[in-house]
């Protein structure tokens, strides 16, 4: 039973590993493209540009040390969820919990490295963002439709 948790971890590991790298070749690749960007249609379409992103989720702006503890110690509650959820052997939490510290450390990278976080998918002229938040977003989606899921099986039983 052990091998089949540990050839699921191998596994989960692995891809969560393709999508960081993923993530950072395609904030590499957006520095290649033209300072105007690429758009489908129009800029009020769909495109690629860069956009420097130095604030939080929804353009929240905080003081740079604020910012960083923050994301500190979301990091740590979040590597702590992850290992709490390994002792589990709770694979989907593993997963969620993976992808999201993936989007998470992959930005992180970003804020050290350039001092902002490389946005470049351009929908409608309204939303900016890149991979790893996507990868943020999936992961939380997962793990509230799973509570869903639960809390709602929880009803049914009783």
């Amino acid at each position: 039973m052990k091998s089949n948790f540990f050839n699921k971890i191998i596994l989960i590991n692995f891809l969560i590993s393709i999508l960081f790298l993923v993530d950072r070749l395609t904030k590499w690749c957006i520095f290649r493209i033209s300072t105007e960007g690429i758009f489908l249609f129009s800029e009020k379409f769909v495109g690629l540009c860069l956009y420097k992103n130095f604030n939080l989720i929804f353009n929240i702006a905080l003081p740079e040390w604020l910012m960083y503890g923050l994301i500190s110690i979301i990091l740590a509650v979040l590597f702590g969820l992850l290992f709490k959820n390994y002792a589990r052997q709770n694979i989907f939490l593993i997963f969620s919990l993976s992808l999201i510290l993936a989007g998470a450390v992959s930005n992180l990278f970003d804020r050290i490295i350039f001092g902002y976080v490389v946005d470049f998918l351009s929908f409608f002229n309204y939303s900016i963002f890149n991979l790893s938040d996507v990868y943020i977003v999936s992961g939380v989606g997962l793990i509230l439709l799973s509570e869903f899921l639960r809390k709602k099986s929880e009803l049914v039983q009783n």
